[in-house]
């Protein structure tokens, strides 16, 4: 135990020797590394403890030992530092971070440094690879090689890689073919470039060699960096040839050329390029490098198609053609050709004439000489050019001057000299043209110039003054003056003195004349002044004409000296003394005159002259005294006149004075009596004269009060009296006061009201006061007018004028008073109507109506011939009802007869009558409607009824046939109301109905066609509008009526057409569509539900009555319907409408207060004698025509289905009918497929013989005529 406890000892002290004595040393030493550019490098280094300080140099310098380098952010030391991990970390690799890198440690103890280092080398992978400098791509670059090429080099270039990169050659095969390669480098990157030279051949054809790219960092297949391209051996095509053009071939302007370019040969294939080269110029233009290759004639084909213009004259076309072998040579093969254009000149002009002008005018100086140039633009070939003088050739100055042109073409120059060898004068207006025609294109261009002539005026006259006129001051003075010829007319001014004066210019061309006009006030100024008109014409001599004015011309001022006195002048005033009317000059002396005149307009010559006339230093002057002053000479005017007596009438000037005499108000003349209309305005104005002034006025109404201004109607302004609405209490005498300082005078007046007649109260004869024929009658009228004339009161029968002898019967008019009363004698029943009396005035008119009812015996409406039948089933609880309109005043009794035996009130039968109203508006007729209702018809009930209607005045028969249900009558009057272009609008007037309600279907076709087309009318409708048709189409179109029973015939077809003229709106709806309803599903599956069970039930029912008939049928086979008017004709299909009154009773009808009773019906034994056909399910029918349109209303269970346009034209429509299905056609539907189709098959079958005629056709419906 001791001596394993010293070994021990011993080994553990031997241990710590060992490992002091061995110092420090690296567990992992730093190595050499390889690395990409961008990656992330660490290089290792771990000391074992303990040790000295650890710094890293690189390439020889200290990098320090702290972990973190600042001076390096990218650098570190990591690991660690506990465990002697100094491990060097470089983030983000880079070329500057190649080098030597030491890991050092410093000594230790007795231990020695330490140092050991590590190369980096950086890696840069090539990124990519290029062919002969081509970039690398997805497609397969071809390397062209000419097949004459003794060698042929290609290059792979490989950039951006550290260190380089080698280059292998290898084929498809896998075979490596040698190269030369050199390697270059590119900064501190490397290149490769590796040379492939190959001796052409056709075995290299579509051969591919591949350049593989080998690097230390493309060491898998994911990033193995290659490029291969593909060997194509080239020859060169064949020379191109053209086709479509002789060279020596004019082609004329605006045709069109078609040139097809064509080579053969060449590999690959040759691209054709047409070019155009201009003239005189080198450079080629590119037109077309689209081309055709046909590989299996092994041509190429470049077309191209030109319109001719004059820029392709001399133009040479060139066909290139290239392909790999020329373009590597730098070469391309072609043939051209020189185009040869006719075309005519595009423009003439004469020079001066404005291109943009239709017709250009040359002026011209008579007496001058003028040379006209003209020249065509270029033309191919040359134009022939001549000049025409209004469309007539003449000739040139000189031959015709050729030029070159544009395009290759020829110019000409022509010279024409006007005014040579006649006058200019002839020329005028005359058009001059040079015209310029192409010889081979025929072109024609024309270019014109209107001549205009400049020459003299002949004379200058004056019009419209004259030396025995006479022209007075005031006198509107009109003098022209005419200037004949020259051209352009000449301008005329015209002067008064050396006054310019205004004037109006006319120029008349027709007449070659040019008159100005002159319009002016003649005033004493113009006097011994001369009137002169100058005209010139352009820069020719003036020419005048002249006149001296002598003007005839009153005194300017005229005055009565100190006329103050005149307006204050006092009652016997004798003293007044002289008065003086002096004037100023005048032309030639005016004689002086004075004159009072009155206030009723009279003049007087009472004045009393002390001198006669005198006339010193241009003035004139008159003395004179007034007569005695008395109130007479108020307001009188004392007049001074100048007379000048030189013409008839006399010249006179006047100068007036008012002479006011002091006195009280004077009322003027006035009328005392006014007429004026109720509700209308009504003025008067008084006016009074008084001086001095001022006047008052007071008024008073004829009640006597005062009247003043009021806010409803009274308005009073001094002598102004106004009444805004007269009324009837106005009417009186009013009074009107005036008032000055002198003393005070008053007047009256009447003021009288008129208004339009009224009639009050007028007389006649009723419905309750008819008057018996024969007798005579007075119709009465009460009028109030104000005026009143019972003479103008006219007479009225239903709105027409009535004459005093009126059918032959005498009428008599008589007044008395204000009453005015119309008489007549030996009344009669057209007598009777609506009467009027209609009197007026001035002021209005007014009309009143009177009744005169005359009795008369009834009278049975027998116009509607239907009206003499009725209708009804038989055995059915069924009522019928028999009508009888009836017209009589007093009411009529009714009294019914079957072969004329009197019928009585009982259940079976019921009389009614009942009133009929037609229109609100009078009539002088009473009408009627008497029902006969027969109960529970049968058999026996039916035959002939009468009507008897009977009044005290007479007695009126009818009769009435009572059948059986029966075929309706066919309309009549069928005609068209109106006309579109796609659509007829028809109306017809319905016959008697059969007994039961009747509706109406129409049928049409074009003319042109012998299928008909059906359309159905909807209930209680006499017109229909046929839409949807053809634009200015003819059709034929008839119509017939459907009852419950059968069908009627139809009417007569008539022709008719659309219009050709399509309404003015510029849109029209080309499709339309109907909407179909839509149904929830529980709302089908209901109605399917109730539709299976009533076809169950009638299933049962159509049994019963089956077995029931053919029972009947073995005992009697001849049953017979005679007596009842029943024919065989009556029995009808099951599939016919069901009856309108089967399910629901007869509405009740207010016109006629009829109510209906029991009208339970039922089916007995002779009702189903009816043929028998299976029935199909509404869903079949359904399917069979998708989109039918139902004839009769949703409610009618069974009626008939019409089938729909997309059956009818399908291909079998051959088997329904030529026309649209109908059920008014009695055709049954079968839904069995035909196996062959004959077109003109139409099948039918009766349900009298049973034969059965039809052929089974598959896929079609089957038609039977029922």
């Amino acid at each position: 135990m001791a001596l394993s406890l010293l070994l021990q000892w011993f080994i553990f002290y031997s241990i710590l020797y060992l490992s002091n004595s061995q110092g420090q040393f690296y567990e992992v030493k730093p190595s050499d590394i390889s690395a990409l550019i961008g990656s992330n490098v660490t290089i290792p280094c771990i000391i074992a403890p303990p040790h000295g300080d650890v710094q890293w140099t690189k390439d020889g310098l200290a990098l320090g030992y702290d972990r973190q380098l600042p001076a390096f952010p990218l650098w570190s030391i990591i690991g660690d530092e506990n465990r002697g991990e100094f491990n060097f970390f470089i983030e983000s690799l880079k070329l500057d971070d190649e080098g030597v890198y030491a890991c050092e440690v410093s000594p230790y103890n007795d231990a020695p440094a330490l140092k050991q280092i590590a190369h980096i080398r950086t890696l840069v992978r090539p990124e990519r690879v290029q062919i002969n400098d081509r970039l690398l791509s997805n497609e397969i670059p071809i390397v062209s090689m000419r097949y004459d090429e003794p060698i042929h080099q290609i290059s792979c270039r490989v950039d951006g890689a550290r260190p380089a990169a080698q280059i292998k050659w290898i084929n498809e095969s896998g075979v490596e073919f040698p190269a030369t390669t050199r390697t270059f480098t590119q900064g501190r990157l490397f290149s490769t470039v590796s040379t492939l030279i190959l001796t052409p051949s056709l075995s290299l054809h579509k051969n591919r060699f591949t350049c593989d790219v080998r690097h230390e960092t493309l060491n898998n297949d994911s990033n193995k960096l290659r490029s291969s391209f593909d060997v194509e051996i080239t020859s060169p095509p064949s020379i191109p040839f053209i086709l479509g053009y002789p060279s020596n071939f004019y082609l004329i302007n605006g045709s069109r050329l078609t040139l097809s370019c064509q080579s053969r040969g060449g590999h690959p294939l040759g691209r054709l390029s047409w070019y155009r080269l201009e003239n005189n110029s080198e450079a080629l233009n590119l037109i077309d490098n689209s081309f055709v290759i046909f590989y299996q004639q092994n041509i190429t084909e470049n077309n191209i198609t030109m319109i001719m213009s004059p820029s392709d004259n001399n133009v040479t076309l060139s066909c290139h053609v290239t392909n790999s072998y020329l373009y590597s040579l730098g070469q391309r093969l072609q043939k051209n050709i020189t185009l040869q254009v006719a075309f005519g000149p595009s423009s003439i002009q004469i020079r001066g004439n404005k291109p943009d002008i239709n017709m250009s005018v040359t002026t011209l100086i008579e007496g001058t000489t003028r040379q006209f140039v003209c020249r065509t633009s270029s033309s191919n070939p040359r134009p022939i050019v001549v000049w025409k003088l209004d469309g007539h050739v003449i000739t040139g100055d000189i031959d015709p001057l050729e030029e070159q042109g544009e395009y290759a073409g020829k110019t000409i120059q022509l010279v024409k000299t006007i005014g040579v060898d006649k006058e200019l004068k002839e020329y005028h207006t005359k058009i001059l043209s040079c015209e310029a025609r192409n010889p081979e294109t025929g072109h024609i261009v024309v270019d014109s110039t209107r001549l205009n002539i400049i020459y003299d005026a002949t004379s200058i006259e004056m019009h419209g003054v004259t030396k025995d006129k006479i022209i007075k001051a005031g006198d509107t003075i009109i003098a022209e003056c005419i200037l004949t010829g020259g051209n352009p007319l000449g301008k005329i001014a015209w002067f008064k003195g050396d006054e310019l004066i205004r004037s109006e210019y006319i120029s008349e061309t027709r007449g070659k004349y040019a008159l100005s006009r002159v319009e002016f006030i003649a005033s004493s100024l113009d006097d011994n002044l001369p009137l002169i008109c100058k005209g010139q014409v352009a820069n020719f001599p003036e020419r005048v004409a002249s006149f001296i004015l002598n003007v005839v011309f009153l005194p300017a001022e005229m005055k009565i000296i100190n006329s103050s006195i005149l307006s204050n002048l006092f009652v016997g005033s004798d003293n007044l003394g002289e008065f003086e009317c002096r004037t100023s000059m005048s032309n030639p002396q005016a004689k002086l005159t004075i004159i009072r005149q009155s206030n009723d307009g009279l003049k007087h010559s009472d004045i009393a002259y002390n001198t006669q006339s005198t006339y010193i230093n241009g003035n004139n002057s008159i003395k004179f005294m007034l007569p005695r002053i008395d109130l007479s000479l108020h307001g009188n005017l004392l007049t001074c006149e100048a007379t000048l007596d030189i013409d008839t009438p006399p010249l006179t000037k006047q100068v007036t004075y008012v002479l006011n005499v002091n006195h009280k108000p004077h009322f003027h003349n006035f009328d005392a009596y006014a007429d004026v209309k109720e509700n209308q305005p009504f003025n008067i104005t008084l006016e009074a004269s008084a001086y001095p002034m001022p006047i008052t006025y007071t008024w008073f109404h004829p009640s006597g009060r005062q009247l003043f201004t009021d806010q409803s109607r009274i308005f009073i302004n001094q002598g102004h009296l106004s009444l805004t609405s007269v009324q009837k209490n106005d009417l009186g005498i009013y009074r009107c006061i005036a008032t000055n300082t002198y003393g005070s005078t008053e007047v009256n007046f009447t003021l009288n009201v008129l208004y339009g007649p009224i009639i009050t109260r007028t007389r006649g004869y009723s419905i309750s006061e008819a008057v018996m024929p024969g007798s005579s009658i007075t119709l009465l009228c009460v009028i109030d007018a104000n005026p009143i004339d019972l003479n103008n009161i006219r007479w009225f029968k239903n709105n027409e004028e009535l004459s005093l002898m009126n059918s032959g019967i005498q009428w008599e008019k008589r007044i008395e008073g204000n009453e005015a009363s119309l008489i007549g004698k030996s009344i009669r029943k057209e007598d009777a109507g609506q009467y009027a009396c209609e009197i007026n005035n001035q002021y209005g008119n007014n009309r009143a109506t009177i009744p005169l009812v005359v009795q008369y015996p009834p009278e049975i409406d027998r116009n509607d011939l239907s009206r003499s039948k009725a209708a009804t089933d038989s055995d059915r609880l069924l009522t019928a009802e028999l009508h009888c309109y009836i017209s009589a005043v007093p009411r009529p009794t009714v009294s019914w007869f079957k072969d004329n035996q009197p019928l009585f009130l009982s259940s079976k039968y019921r009389s009614v009558l009942n009133e009929r109203i037609i229109s609100p508006s009078f009539s002088p007729k009473l009408l009627f409607d008497g029902v006969l209702y027969v109960y529970n018809v049968t058999k026996p009930d039916y035959g002939i009824y009468q009507c008897k209607a009977e009044n005290t005045l007479g007695i009126d028969i009818i009769e009435i046939t009572l059948t059986g249900l029966t075929v309706p009558d066919i309309p009549t009057q069928v005609r068209i109301t109106n006309i579109s272009h796609s659509s007829l609008l028809i109306s017809w007037i319905p016959g008697f109905d059969g007994g039961s309600r009747q509706t109406f279907q129409i049928r049409y076709r074009p003319t042109t066609n012998d299928r008909y087309s059906y359309e159905d009318v909807p209930s209680n409708e006499q017109s229909f509008n046929l839409k949807n048709l053809q634009l200015a189409s003819e059709y034929y179109i008839s119509v017939r009526a459907n009852n419950s029973y059968h069908l009627s015939e139809w009417t007569d077809e008539i022709k008719a057409s659309t219009s050709r003229y399509l309404p003015s709106s510029p849109f029209y709806p080309f499709t339309t569509s109907n909407p179909q309803p839509r149904f929830s599903f529980t709302v089908i599956v209901i109605v399917a539900v109730f539709g299976l069970f009533i076809l169950l039930i009638n299933i049962v029912l159509i049994s019963l009555f089956v077995m029931k008939r053919r029972r009947s049928n073995i005992t009697s086979d001849n049953s017979s319907t005679t007596g009842t008017n029943e024919t065989e004709a009556n029995t009808v299909d099951i599939f016919q409408p069901i009856p309108s009154n089967l399910f629901f009773d007869r509405p009740y009808s207010s016109t006629t207060n009829a109510y209906p009773f029991n009208t339970y019906q039922k089916y007995e034994e002779d009702d189903v004698k009816r043929p028998f056909v299976p029935s199909y399910s509404s869903a079949t029918l359904t399917r069979l025509t998708p989109n039918h349109n139902r004839l009769w209303p949703q409610d009618d269970i069974s009626s008939y289905l019409a089938l729909d346009t997309s059956i009818r034209t399908r291909a079998c429509s051959p088997y329904a009918a030529k026309g649209r299905f109908s059920p008014y056609d009695n055709v049954r539907l079968h839904h069995y497929s035909p196996s062959s189709v004959n077109n003109s098959l139409v099948t039918y079958k009766s349900f009298k013989d049973g034969v059965d005629n039809t052929t089974i056709t598959h896929g079609c419906i089957r038609a039977e005529l029922v």
